[in-house]
């Protein structure tokens, strides 16, 4: 007597569609960070640190340099990525904001 296969002992659980990634816009975050590194440089500007702090002004501006990397890198990005037709578009998670009518 042979036992049943594992397969017929415990069904495999149905597949869940795959999660595809969110759509963000890198755009803005950049600009908002590079917004956060300019307010900080120009308060270090305004009000100078005691002491041999002064490097602080120099990430500042490293931030701003690594923004303006960023900035481009991501457009770069979306200017070459292939145009996604509307109906394969990816679908979202069901925890996501349905996208509204227009």
């Amino acid at each position: 007597m042979n036992p049943a296969p594992r397969s017929e002992q415990h069904p495999a659980p149905s597949r869940r569609p795959e999660l595809q990634p969110l759509r963000t816009n890198d755009t803005k975050a950049v600009l908002t960070g590079m917004a956060l590194w300019a307010v900080a440089l120009v308060v270090l500007l305004v009000v100078p640190p005691a002491g041999a702090a002064s490097w602080w002004a120099w990430t500042c501006v490293a931030g701003l340099a690594g923004g303006v990397f960023g900035l481009w890198y991501v457009r770069r990005r979306d200017r070459d990525a292939p145009a996604i037709p509307p109906d394969e578009q990816p679908i979202e998670p069901s925890t996501a904001v349905p996208p509204a009518s227009g």
